[in-house]
């Protein structure tokens, strides 16, 4: 344990460790902005369709392990045609209800080592997969199409805001900030352009839940759905799998699963705040890659670049 100095012997002690490494306190957040907020006018969102659920289990990949429970995307897919009526009802009622029942939110998080690092004796240099039940993640399926579909229809996420979107790719991202570089080289004026990087550490196990739910009542997200992701977000279990040892389970009252397909939409609206308010500064650009944040800003010097970074870094944090 690098903060106490202390090693870990017993594959009960490993556990303990890297849950603690992957699943940390976060820091408190300021959410005084959220207490008595207005939010606009939410977008439709009516109930789930067969059809829906149909084209989640064909997507699914037959062959990717299961959660917890040992159902497998291949057995649901051969299942389909009995079971899909009655994942209708269950899937519309845990909507209705904004309850995302307990089993689905069950996982087990294999450790895994991180390929190519000197040390294996830390805890940093492993990363962990969460196996999540797969009926659970049918539904996390369906619910991440449709926020997408509206953050596209509505433009509820700025459109420099890239990943875990269609058509806009990490070749997307770099031919954006390419283009501004050029363009503020080709003012005829000297301009000179400075790029700062942000890559938040530990992104998706370090969301404040109130501040992404506020988030998305903002961004046009309807209640009922926003009470759902509520509960699908908290309280969450996973046990530990490390050489052959499984924990007993844990309760995680922060972050969202990186395994389900709905985390990635999710964090987008979490930090698209982050990207417009940068962006407002005066000659600056932001572009965003899921978790990752580009601000380009031009001035006649570096040292007004370096400032005017300094000042969305201010921003940022």
């Amino acid at each position: 344990d690098p903060a106490t100095k202390q090693q870990a012997i017993t594959s009960s002690e490993k556990a303990e460790l890297l849950r603690k490494t992957f699943f940390p306190v976060p820091p408190d957040t300021d959410i005084e902005d959220i207490e008595n907020a207005n939010y606009p006018a939410p977008t439709a969102m009516p109930p789930i369709t067969t059809r829906e659920i149909e084209e989640a289990i064909e997507e699914a990949a037959p062959l990717k392990a299961p959660g917890p429970d040992g159902i497998t995307n291949k057995a649901l897919q051969i299942a389909s045609p009995w079971i899909k009526h009655h994942l209708t009802k269950i899937f519309n009622q845990s909507l209705t209800l904004g309850y995302y029942p307990e089993h689905f939110r069950q996982s087990t998080t294999v450790v895994l080592r991180k390929p190519g690092k000197d040390n294996y004796t830390v805890p940093k240099a492993y990363r962990p997969i969460a196996l999540l039940n797969t009926t659970g993640k049918i539904m996390e399926a369906v619910i991440a199409k449709r926020l997408s579909y509206l953050a596209e229809t509505h433009n509820l996420l700025p459109d420099t805001h890239m990943g875990g979107r269609k058509l806009r790719s990490t070749e997307h991202a770099l031919h954006l900030i390419i283009d501004k570089i050029y363009d503020a080289w080709n003012t005829g004026s000297g301009k000179v352009a400075s790029l700062l990087l942000l890559d938040v550490s530990g992104a998706f196990d370090n969301i404040s839940h109130a501040r992404l739910l506020h988030n998305l009542r903002k961004r046009k997200i309807d209640e009922r759905t926003v009470k759902w992701i509520g509960s699908f977000l908290r309280p969450r279990f996973t046990t530990l799998s490390i050489d052959g040892f499984t924990s007993e389970p844990y309760k995680l009252e922060t972050g969202e699963p990186q395994g389900s397909n709905l985390s990635p939409i999710l964090y987008l609206f979490y930090n698209a705040d982050l990207i417009e308010k940068c962006g407002e500064l005066d000659d600056t650009a932001t572009t965003g890659f899921i978790d990752d944040v580009a601000i380009l800003t031009w001035a006649d010097s570096t040292k007004e670049t370096c400032k005017k970074l300094q000042e969305a870094l201010h921003i940022a944090e």
